[in-house]
């Protein structure tokens, strides 16, 4: 299931408009509507019911710095995480609980988007891509699990299911050919960085690298920067820095083994 959509915006114009737009003039419709106010006074939320899905968003974490873009955010705080979780126990029932959580993790997924790609039309075509995958494990977030950092688990899942899923798919044998090539002779397909990468975690962990030193490598080429990391982490940069270092040196080492 895709997230929520008003179907007048699709016809209001010849033009193509792009998923980001979408959902933020969706947004626009229903953040004071009076339907949408009433069921989220049914979710036993903490504090008082809100005014408006934008000020459910701020409790959750929301909150662009002065005079950033639309699609700057901060970390949550402890209690945006409580108001957060509970959200996301919703919306395993409930659609428009989704859509909240969906906006409150749109801003990290641009930047995922546009760290993946060199041009707006392959920025959209991403993010389209990540909004899709998003739906479903908003949907089915392990609350009781993993009920810190859910931003950034929900973003690292949403990447891992976008970038890395479907090279695994592809990496297990089966080769897709398309029809107007099926009387060319089979090349050795070209591995691409991200292909690359997939091959050599899964060789490093056959040779005993821990599943935390992955996660950390996972973590770093989803959020972009160590800084980053070490604020999901609450540790310092440096510490993040020191750690990716020596799993690099591991890595670099069962490489040349492997030579």
């Amino acid at each position: 299931m895709r997230p929520m959509t008003d179907t007048r915006l699709s016809t209001a114009t010849t033009q193509p408009i792009g998923i980001l737009n979408r959902l933020h003039d969706e947004w626009h419709h229903i953040t004071i509507r009076s339907t949408e106010l009433r069921a989220v006074r049914t979710w036993g939320l903490p504090g008082m019911p809100v005014a408006s899905l934008d000020e459910l968003l701020a409790r959750c974490g929301y909150r662009p710095a002065p005079g950033s873009a639309p699609t700057a955010y901060r970390p949550a705080e402890p209690d945006d995480e409580a108001c957060l979780l509970r959200l996301v126990e919703v919306a395993k029932t409930d659609a428009l609980a989704a859509r909240v959580v969906l906006q409150r993790i749109l801003p990290a997924l641009c930047a995922v988007a546009g760290r993946h790609s060199s041009n707006r039309a392959q920025r959209n075509a991403v993010l389209d891509e990540l909004v899709a995958n998003a739906w479903p494990i908003i949907r089915n977030y392990p609350c009781e699990r993993r009920p810190r950092r859910i931003v950034a688990n929900l973003v690292r899942d949403t990447s891992f299911e976008t970038f890395v899923r479907p090279i695994r798919r592809r990496s297990s044998g089966e080769i897709p050919t398309m029809h107007d090539h099926l009387d060319r002779s089979a090349a050795e397909p070209a591995l691409d960085p991200l292909h690359e990468l997939v091959d050599l975690l899964r060789e490093a962990q056959a040779h005993g690298i821990e599943q935390a030193d992955i996660d950390l490598l996972t973590q770093i080429v989803t959020l972009g920067r160590p800084e980053e990391v070490a604020a999901e982490r609450n540790v310092t940069a440096r510490t993040i820095r020191n750690h990716r270092n020596a799993v690099v040196h591991r890595l670099r080492n069962i490489v040349l083994e492997a030579a």
